[in-house]
This record gives structure tokens, C-alpha cells and sequence, in this order.
């Protein structure tokens, strides 16, 4: 027998090792020291196979995971997903190599090729790994399609020691591995017997034979991973996994995990909840963001790929409203949910493949169908919305989240919002958020000795029990307010002024904030003009900024002519941005942020983006070039818009740049036209009649579009048929719109679409230039390509002034667009109250219909909109409209979607109480049987329905319904009021809830009936079969 091989626990494995191809891992199995009994034990949903062994270094043995992708699998997706198995099996694993094929490198300096064995090394803010794939070649050369961050800095320092070894030693040992591996394993040496390579001849000179089976699976698994990719790019650019990353490192071991032991989390979390949303509300810096971390981690911890549980989640961020729009964050969830499957829905990627023939960006409708499409993958799915108020479309994104039975929504933001939410999540509950003493001192224990303590020795026991003392004692629920006041006591270098500070303590975040600013203020010259720019860029920018861009910032002053190597970046890039949301708010508050105005300081961020725009275009290939030419190419212009009319605005550096820019066609304009038409077409078709005047109107600078009406077109329409007024328009720059009008430009130019500026400014909600349009003569009757007008686009955007001033212009009101919506409808079913009330008021068709058959109180009713349903009833409006789709009337709609007073309302107008809806064949009394709605139901018998009809698809009356769902009133209403069939038209029902209860003695008691009641109210069929009185009996 020989010896058996070593075996260790799963945490004594710190390297995981993937290899893509057979192969490849024999390669990776030869190159172990010592190899290792298989693991003791595996995750249940670990689906790897692996070899266990070590490898012999210089500082010890390095115990080594190799797995291989599953055959025929290939791209990493399934690499992910590999990686995340083992992660599940060996949670101490710190690095993870990935062998990988390299067979499409582009180089001009090095010979690549496949066979060759590559290591790569970060430089500057490249991570070491670029991703090329089946990638394109444009003119710029090989379009990349993503690179890798840095490696960990222990294997970096481990890449210098090899580095440096190899320059002293000379050579290499990669040839004596070899050696040693052939001599183990001599089959392996066979097929290298012999030259490396051997000219084929012309005749046969291919890269490879198409007919290698595995060379055909590679490139189809290769073709589905773009696929895939190509999709999740599509679907959002949002990444929220970046900021959990952040607030996991955050975090203080052991804080916030009150609330996983929470009564009404553990409903909420459990198999079957009562609630479908758990909503915690707190002040400003209570800590519901890292509240939010725990609870994201503690649904994510159990689940594995292909589990039937799956999770998503976002943290809001008021510096990312441009791009944390409904459909970005839908998209965002949906790319979420898909990761955990192991492969993509077919039904996804066949509406992907038709929405992508359009190159339409995802729209609401989608993003929703995405998500309908996502969740059905699940029997349950978690989503957490972290400080909701903090979104600009909270509505939107709530209406689209509300009513799916299988997903429970965790959401935090601050009490204002409360009433928004009740609006839309029904079925809630709420756990208020404050800080806790306990987490409290376990930040002041970590804090202290921490990196944030410049003097660790100015310290002692009584003074730790102070600091403890007193930043409890004025924390009131605030965790920010503890964290702020702690880092300020040790930034104080000695004890005496850490206790001076003690006794000076801010008590409230504004008072803290301004003490944070005032120790800017006394700090350094040189470093406090440096910290006022950062932060002032931070406050301020279009959209958040990157280490690497701020220290480029920095490094130009005015008057520069090229970069002068002020700064070094040696950093991994991440995004800036402010301590906390309640510090943006307080440098809000303040007329001027250290002695400048707001508009002082975005004249300074302008004037930087401009002197950089301004250096010669060979800065471009500069690295700091290239890592500021983004920001700067795409946002100079709306930081020159709030700061064109100072003294010192750098108005004439702007001039220069477009006059230049634009002869030279250069990279940043190319940035730019990609920014302001994003999605609608090719980049090579951007440059093409773009002037500069629709440049002053996206950016809205008054002063430029002034010096053009002498010297420029301002009327011309660029690559998707908008004037500059319909760019001003859209975007809202009311002095840009007042001064082309003025100028004499059309005032109804149409775009592609057929929508002019008049329904660009109602699109876009901007009602002022709507109505300074509508004065100055814009059509009110035209038509887009869709044959919406106006009046549709005033209602659907809700602009009631610019609805009031069409109809007074005489707007036709009862117009039906492409899909057969009147205005009326469109109000209806978007639920806008005092437009409807309006359009009814101008005489709008009360029953005007859809190719549904749907009209304005259908659409009301079936929405909840109890009010507008008074109005249209007010304007006798047909009760009982039958949609041709569903075949539903008012009634039934509302009672299916469980609006109560609403049905009560239709009940009361009349209508019909024993209609039938053609999707389950329930009457309305069996509907209200179901929900258990005693006086809805008592209405309706009242009203004649029918106590015993029979649901066509499962024979089922609304006595059984309630049966079945326990609907106790109701059962004793219907048997008091003569129910009579308690059986479905299969003879079957299970009652073995109620024998256990004393069979039909227990529930007669149960509903205080007798059995003479009982048998007084059944009235036996002797057609059916036997009654579940029998059963009983």
C-alpha cells in the first residue's frame, strides 16, 4: 500500500488556482510539490471538481485549490462562476490565478503568440490584465474591452523579488521545471520531442484547423460570454457591488447586526412573510447605509449559483442622478438577478436581440419586462434599496418594484419619504433606525490606536473614558455625529489638547462641519488651497470624480501650455466623493465656500478643463492626458454656464477651444458628441453637421450662442434633426431659447421623430419654455411620428399649466396617438387627478377606448385611483366597459387588484355584479370570497350576485374559495345568506385543516352555527356528486 496523501482542512487553502482548458490543469496538477488528499467536505451547491497540494517556496509550502472550467464551458462568466464555488468551499483563499489563453493579444513590441507563456505587471493606473476578446479593430486599433485592477500587493512585491533575482542571476529556471515535471510525468514530455515549431509550407500555413471540435466549443462559448457581456452592458452602467465593497470595508466588526435579530426582520426574511417591504427610517447619519451593508450580506451569505433565492440591491447617491434613472437601476437589478443562474434565460436574450436591432437605449417598458422575465427565475427575490431619498425618481422606481408576489423589498432613507412609500408599498413594515451605544463604542474602541489616530501614545485609560463618556452622551441616535467627533479629538497630537478638544465637542453635524472647515482654513498655505480645490471639485463636479482626475486637476494652473509633472499617480482609481449626503447639504447652505462664491468656483473648475483642452492634442497620448480628457472634454461647458458672467470667466479660453477644436476634429470633441448623443448612433457618424452653435445650446452658454447670431448658423440641424432651439428646449436653457426666438429661428423644426422644441420642453418638464414657445406661435395641433401631439405630451408628463395654456390655444382635445391613447386616458391611467378633472371640464370624451377596449375608468379602477373613478362617474361614465383583452369590466378590476373602496364606489353606481373575467372565470363575489371581504361581498349579494356560481377553469363557488383561504366572515356570511354547493366540479377539496379542528362540529362551533343552521341553509343537488356535508359525516 503506499502512503496516503495528506490531508487538510478547507481553511488551510489560501491559493486558488483555474484553469480553462484539460490541459492546462494537467499543467497546473504537474507543477504541485505534494499533492493532497481531496477535500473533507464541499459547499452543497459547489459543482467544482478539485486537485488539493502544495507548492514549495522560499518562504514555506503554499497550499494550493486547482479547479477547471466545466467542459465546453469557456469566458468568464463561467470563470465567475467557478471562482465563486470555490470561494464557497475554501473561504481562506486570498488570491486566485487565472490561466487564461492570451490568444488575441495586439503588439507592436512584443512578439505574442499562442504557446508563449506571459506575465504581466501593473504600470501607472493599468491593472496588468487588458481585455481584448473577440474584440474589433477600429481605426484607433484594438477596441478594448475591459481591463482587470491591480493584484494584490503581496504578490506585486513577490513579482520585484523574481524581477530582481533574474537581473542578478541571469537566465532563467523555467527550463529546469520543465525537466523535473518530464522526468514525474514522461507522457506529458512526448509531444515535445522533436523542434518547437516547424514551417508547415505555403500551402498549409493556417493558424488552426477549423474542424478541432475544440476549437469550434471555444469560439461558441467564447461568442455566448460577448453575448452576455454585451447584454449586461446594455442593461445598466451602474455597479453597485463597488460601493458595497466600500461600506463592507467600512464597517466596524460586529456593528449594526441588532437588526438581524429583529422580530419583524425575521418575518420580513422568513419563508413566508407577512409583509412584502421592510422600510427603516432614520435621520441624516444614523447609519442606515451600513444597516444596509449587514442586511445585504446576510441574504447574499447562504446563496449559491442556481439557487431559487435571488438578491439585488442599490445605494442611492445624490451625486449620480444623471445616471441612477429608473431604467439604469431596473437594469441594474435585472444584471444582478442574472449572475446568480448559470445561464442567461433564453427568453431574455431573444427581447435583448430585438431591442438591440433598434440601438434604443432600455426604456421603463423594457427594464419592467427584463424584471418580470428575472424574477420568474426565482421563488423568492430580495432587493435593497439603500437611502431611497436620495434617488430623483423614488416614485417611478416604486410604482415599477410594487406588486410582485415573489419580491420583498428592503428600503432605507429619511422619515421625510415615509408618505411616498406608504403610497406604493401597502403591505409594510417599518423598524426606526438610530445609532446604538453598542456599536457606537465599538467604533470609539477600533478608532482609537486606528489609522486615524495621529498619536497613538497620547493616550491613557481616563481619557478613553472620557472620549467614550462624552461622544455617547451627545450622540442622540447619530452615528455620524460620534464619528465626526472622535476623528477630531485624535487629530490632536497631545493629551492635554485631545482633553481641550473634549470640552469643545460639535454637538450637532452642522456645527461639525464647520469645524472641519475652519481646520482647513488654519492649516498650511499651500495645503489648504489644495484641500478648498478638492473639495470644491468634489461639491461640485457634473458627476463624481476619480483620484487619478482630481490629482490632474491639480496639476494644472492657468497659463499652462502642457502638462508640468506637478503630481505623481501611482493610485488604483477610484471615485471621490464627500464624507456624507449631510455634508453636501451643508455646503449648500452656505452663500461661499471658503471666501468664494459657487460661481467663483465652478469659474476655476472651467477655467482648468479649458487650459487642459487648450494643450497641444498630443497630451492625449499622456497618461494624465487621458485620465482628465473625459471630465474635461464633456463638462466644461456647464461649469462656464454658472460662471460666464463674472469678471475673470474664462469665456475666452472657450472660443479658442471651439474655433481649434473643431478644424482639427480632435478626440475631445469626439468625447463630446459621444456624450450628447448617446446611444442614437455610430461614433463615425457624430462629427457630421454638428456646429458650434449646438454646442452652446446643450451646455446653454449664453454668452457663446450671442457671438454666434453674428458670425455662426444658428438654425442648421444636426445628425438627428434638432436646431440648437431644440437642444435649448430639451435642455431647459431658457436664455438660450429667449434669444434664438428672438433671432427669428423656427419655432417648430422637427427631429427624426417629428417632435419639435414644443414637445422636447414637455418631455423634458421645462413648462416655462413650453409656454414662452406656445406665445411665440409654436403649433399646438402638430403630430409626431407616433401622431402624439402636444396636448398628449403635457398630460403623460404631467405639465398641468402647459395642459390649461393648449387647450386656451385651442389644442384639439379627444386626439388618439399611434397606440389609440387620447389625452383623457393617458391622465386616467397615470393617475393625475386635476388633469383629468381639467380635460373633462374642456369636454373630453368620457369613454373614449383603447384597441383594449380599455377607457378612463377602467384604466382608474384598475389603478387605484379612487378619486378620478368619482369624477368619470360624476360625468356618467359606462360602468360596465369590458376590456377585450382580459375581459374584465371596472368592477371586476377592482376587486382583482384588491382597490375596495373603489368597488364599493361602482357597486353603488350599478354595476353588473355577475359578470365573468375570461382569465379565471370568477364573478365578482368570488373574487371578494377570495380577498375575504366581508362587506364587498355582503354588498353584492345585496345587490342579487349570484351566491353559487361556479369559477369555469376549477368548478370552484365563493364558498369554497373562502373555505380554502380561511375566510371565516365570509364563510358565515354566504352559508347564513343560503349557500348551497360546497363542492368543486371534481367532487375533491382537501378539509384536513378543518377535521383537525373537530371536523364539521369544530367548525360549526368555530363559526357559531348549529347543524340545524347548517342543514336548514345547504340545499342538496342530487345531479353532483356528494356534497363535503358527507365528508364530514
Amino acid at each position: 500500500m503506499g502512503r496516503p496523501l495528506p490531508q487538510l482542512d478547507n481553511s488551510e487553502y489560501a491559493v486558488g488556482w483555474i484553469a480553462a482548458l484539460p490541459h492546462e490543469r494537467a499543467a497546473a496538477k504537474a507543477m504541485l510539490d505534494t499533492v493532497h488528499a481531496p477535500p473533507r467536505h464541499k459547499h452543497a451547491k459547489d459543482h467544482n471538481s478539485y486537485t488539493l497540494g502544495s507548492i514549495n517556496g522560499p518562504n514555506g509550502e503554499h497550499n494550493v485549490v486547482i479547479a477547471s472550467l466545466p467542459s465546453g464551458r469557456y469566458g468568464t462568466v463561467t470563470a465567475a462562476t467557478s471562482a465563486k464555488q470555490m470561494l464557497s468551499s475554501f473561504p481562506s483563499i486570498k488570491f486566485g490565478l487565472m490561466v487564461g489563453i492570451g490568444g488575441g493579444i495586439p503588439s507592436d513590441n512584443h512578439d505574442i503568440r499562442l504557446g508563449d507563456v506571459v506575465v504581466s505587471q501593473p504600470t501607472g493606473a493599468f491593472g496588468g490584465v487588458r481585455q481584448y476578446d473577440c474584440g474589433k479593430v477600429t481605426a484607433y486599433g484594438f477596441e478594448e474591452c475591459g481591463a482587470l485592477n491591480c493584484p494584490p500587493e503581496a504578490l506585486l512585491n513577490a513579482m520585484g523579488e523574481l524581477q530582481s533575482n533574474h537581473e542578478m542571476m541571469g537566465g532563467t529556471s523555467i527550463p529546469d521545471f520543465l525537466e523535473s515535471m518530464y522526468t514525474a510525468y514522461p507522457a506529458m514530455a512526448d509531444s515535445r520531442r522533436g523542434p518547437a515549431y516547424i514551417y508547415q509550407g505555403a500551402d498549409h500555413d493556417r493558424l488552426f484547423c477549423s474542424d478541432f471540435s475544440e476549437i469550434k466549443t471555444i469560439v461558441k462559448g467564447l461568442a455566448r460570454d460577448q453575448e452576455q457581456k454585451d447584454l449586461f452592458r446594455w442593461l445598466s452602467p451602474l455597479s453597485p457591488s463597488a460601493r458595497h465593497s466600500e461600506n463592507q470595508r467600512v464597517r466596524v466588526e460586529g456593528t449594526s447586526v441588532w437588526i438581524l435579530e429583529d422580530p419583524r426582520f425575521l418575518d420580513w426574511s422568513s419563508e413566508g412573510p407577512s409583509s412584502q417591504a421592510l422600510c427603516c427610517f432614520g435621520d441624516p447619519g444614523a447609519g442606515k447605509t451600513i444597516i444596509s451593508s449587514v442586511v445585504i450580506d446576510s441574504i447574499r451569505g447562504p446563496i449559491t449559483t442556481d439557487s431559487t433565492i435571488g438578491l439585488a440591491y442599490l445605494y442611492g447617491d445624490y451625486r449620480d442622478h444623471k445616471v441612477q434613472t429608473t431604467e439604469n437601476i431596473l437594469g441594474a437589478i435585472v444584471k444582478q438577478l442574472l449572475v446568480f443562474l448559470s445561464e442567461i434565460p433564453q427568453a431574455l436574450l431573444e427581447l435583448y436581440q430585438r431591442e438591440a436591432k433598434q440601438e434604443a437605449p432600455l426604456s421603463k417598458v423594457s427594464a419592467q419586462t427584463f424584471l418580470d422575465v428575472a424574477c420568474e427565475q426565482f421563488s423568492k427575490v430580495y432587493i435593497c434599496i439603500d437611502a431611497l431619498d436620495e434617488l430623483k425618481d423614488q416614485r417611478t422606481l416604486l410604482e415599477c418594484l410594487q406588486g410582485r408576489s415573489s419580491m420583498q423589498l428592503f428600503i432605507t432613507g429619511r422619515p421625510h419619504i415615509r408618505q411616498t412609500v406608504q403610497k406604493y408599498l401597502k403591505q409594510r413594515q417599518e423598524i426606526p433606525i438610530e445609532a446604538h451605544e453598542g456599536d457606537i463604542r465599538r467604533f470609539i474602541d477600533r478608532e482609537i490606536g486606528g489609522p486615524n489616530d495621529i498619536e497613538p501614545d497620547a493616550m491613557d485609560e481616563k481619557l478613553r473614558l472620557d472620549i467614550q463618556s462624552k461622544v455617547l452622551a451627545s450622540a442622540k441616535g447619530i452615528f455620524l455625529l460620534p464619528v465626526l467627533q472622535v476623528h477630531a479629538v485624535l487629530q490632536a497630537a497631545t493629551m492635554r489638547r485631545r482633553e481641550e478638544a473634549l470640552k469643545t465637542l460639535p454637538s450637532s453635524l452642522s456645527d461639525a462641519f464647520s469645524g472641519t472647515v475652519a481646520r482647513i482654513e488654519q492649516q498650511p498655505i499651500a495645503h489648504s488651497a489644495k484641500a478648498k480645490t478638492i473639495i470644491a471639485w468634489v461639491h461640485l463636479a457634473e458627476r463624481p470624480v476619480s483620484v487619478d482626475e482630481l490629482l490632474c486637476s491639480l496639476a494644472i494652473e492657468d497659463g499652462d501650455k502642457a502638462f508640468n509633472r506637478r503630481v505623481v499617480i501611482d493610485q488604483e482609481t477610484h471615485t471621490v466623493r464627500l464624507v456624507h449626503y449631510s455634508f453636501q447639504e451643508y455646503l449648500n447652505q452656505q452663500s461661499k465656500m471658503f471666501g468664494l462664491s459657487k460661481e467663483e468656483w465652478h469659474s476655476q473648475i472651467a477655467r482648468t478643463c479649458l487650459t487642459f483642452l487648450n494643450f497641444p492634442e498630443e497630451t492625449a497620448d499622456d497618461y494624465m492626458g487621458i485620465t482628465l480628457l473625459s471630465y474635461a472634454a464633456t463638462k466644461w461647458g456647464h461649469h462656464l454656464r454658472r460662471s460666464e458672467y463674472l469678471p475673470d470667466s474664462p469665456l475666452e479660453l472657450a472660443k479658442k477651444y471651439l474655433s481649434t477644436a473643431q478644424v482639427s476634429n480632435n478626440a475631445s470633441l469626439h468625447l463630446l458628441y459621444r456624450e450628447i448623443y448617446t446611444g442614437r448612433h455610430k461614433d463615425h457618424e457624430l462629427h457630421r453637421a454638428v456646429t458650434l452653435a449646438h454646442i452652446a445650446a446643450f451646455f446653454g452658454i449664453h454668452s457663446v450662442m450671442l457671438h454666434l447670431t453674428v458670425s455662426g448658423d444658428i438654425d442648421s440641424r444636426d445628425i438627428i434633426g434638432y436646431t440648437p432651439l431644440s437642444w435649448a428646449a430639451n435642455l431647459g436653457h431658457m436664455p438660450i431659447v429667449k434669444l434664438l426666438i428672438e433671432q427669428g429661428v423656427s419655432v417648430d423644426p422637427q427631429d427624426l421623430n417629428g417632435m419639435t422644441p414644443l414637445f422636447l420642453a414637455l418631455k423634458s418638464k421645462h413648462e416655462w419654455i413650453a409656454e414662452l414657445l406656445i406665445d411665440y406661435g409654436a403649433a399646438v395641433d402638430v403630430n409626431d411620428v407616433n401622431r402624439n401631439t402636444p396636448l398628449s405630451y403635457a398630460v403623460e408628463y404631467k405639465c398641468e399649466r402647459a395642459v390649461r395654456l393648449l387647450l386656451d390655444k385651442g389644442a384639439p382635445v379627444d386626439t388618439k396617438n399611434k397606440f389609440g391613447e387620447t389625452p383623457l386616458l393617458i391622465a386616467a391611467h397615470g393617475g393625475f387627478e386635476r388633469i383629468v378633472e381639467l380635460l373633462l371640464e374642456r369636454g373630453a370624451e368620457v369613454d373614449s377606448m383603447d384597441p383594449y377596449g380599455r377607457t378612463p375608468l377602467l384604466y382608474a379602477a384598475l389603478s387605484g385611483f379612487e378619486k378620478i373613478v368619482r369624477l368619470l362617474l360624476v360625468k356618467n361614465a359606462a360602468v360596465d366597459s369590458l376590456d377585450h383583452k382580459y375581459g374584465r369590466t371596472p368592477l371586476l378590476w377592482a376587486i382583482a387588484k384588491d382597490h375596495e373602496a373603489i368597488a364599493r364606489l361602482l357597486i353603488d353606481k350599478g354595476a353588473a355584479v355577475d359578470t365573468v373575467d375570461a382569465t379565471y372565470g370568477w364573478t365578482p363575489l368570488i373574487w371578494a370570497a377570495y380577498h375575504g371581504w366581508e362587506t364587498i361581498a355582503r354588498l353584492l349579494i345585496e345587490k342579487g350576485a349570484a351566491i353559487d356560481s361556479v369559477e369555469s377553469k376549477y368548478g370552484r363557488t365563493p364558498l369554497l374559495l373562502a373555505l380554502e383561504y380561511r375566510r371565516e366572515a365570509v364563510v358565515k356570511l354566504l352559508l347564513s345568506n343560503g349557500a348551497a354547493e360546497l363542492m368543486d366540479s371534481g367532487g375533491n377539496f382537501d378539509l384536513a385543516t378543518w377535521k383537525g379542528d373537530g371536523g364539521l362540529d369544530g367548525l360549526m362551533d368555530h363559526l357559531g352555527l348549529t347543524m340545524d343552521d347548517l342543514g336548514h341553509r345547504l340545499r342538496r343537488r342530487t345531479s353532483r356528486k356528494p356534497t363535503y356535508l358527507e365528508y364530514f359525516t
